[in-house]
């Protein structure tokens, strides 16, 4: 297969998902911007062959419990991919799970890493922002479990042509098999 741009994905449960999608549609429905599923992005984005990507993923999903993250405060920037977003504490599950990814995907260097969750992505001026910030309904500090790592095709910056590649639930408890 061929090489794409790619990124790997923390997928929340199913009841914060719903929450998390819920916000993301209601923003894009009143400023006219992409919906795109809730998600923590963990790698990316990367250029791989896709079947190799595919099998990272299940050996990065292997050795990765559930985990949970805590965001502390709503975000924005000017930056199209970071527009307004909830902001992660890059606590050692998440740490620990960012190098893992980064192994198994043998991503050339050691890139930044700053977890967070998108809820809008546009050029909104900040200002604007700053304002659709003020009236989520999100209480914060909040706890959100993950349980499932995805690999999607993210090329370009129209989040309505992504594509989700491969989908693992990451399997708890200790009678499951871990690899280093």
């Amino acid at each position: 297969m061929a090489v794409r741009q790619l990124s790997l994905w923390l997928r929340p449960e199913q009841a914060a998902a719903a929450e998390l999608d819920a916000v993301i549609e209601r923003l894009a429905a009143v400023h006219g911007t992409a919906v795109f599923p809730a998600h923590l992005t963990l790698l990316g984005p990367f250029e791989a062959e896709v079947d190799a990507a595919v099998g990272s993923l299940e050996q990065v999903a292997r050795v990765l419990d559930p985990l949970e993250a805590r965001f502390v405060e709503t975000r924005c920037e000017l930056a199209w991919h970071r527009s307004l977003y909830l902001a992660a504490v890059p606590e050692a599950a998440l740490r620990r799970a960012f190098d893992r990814a980064v192994q198994a995907f043998g991503v050339p260097g050691k890139p930044g890493f700053d977890p967070h969750l998108s809820l809008q992505y546009s050029q909104l001026p900040v200002q604007d922002k700053l304002r659709l910030a003020a009236t989520l309904s999100l209480e914060l500090p909040r706890t959100i479990r993950f349980d499932r790592l995805s690999l999607w095709h993210t090329a370009g910056s129209d989040a309505t042509r992504w594509r989700v590649v491969a989908d693992q639930r990451l399997p708890a408890g200790p009678s499951r098999r871990r690899s280093s």
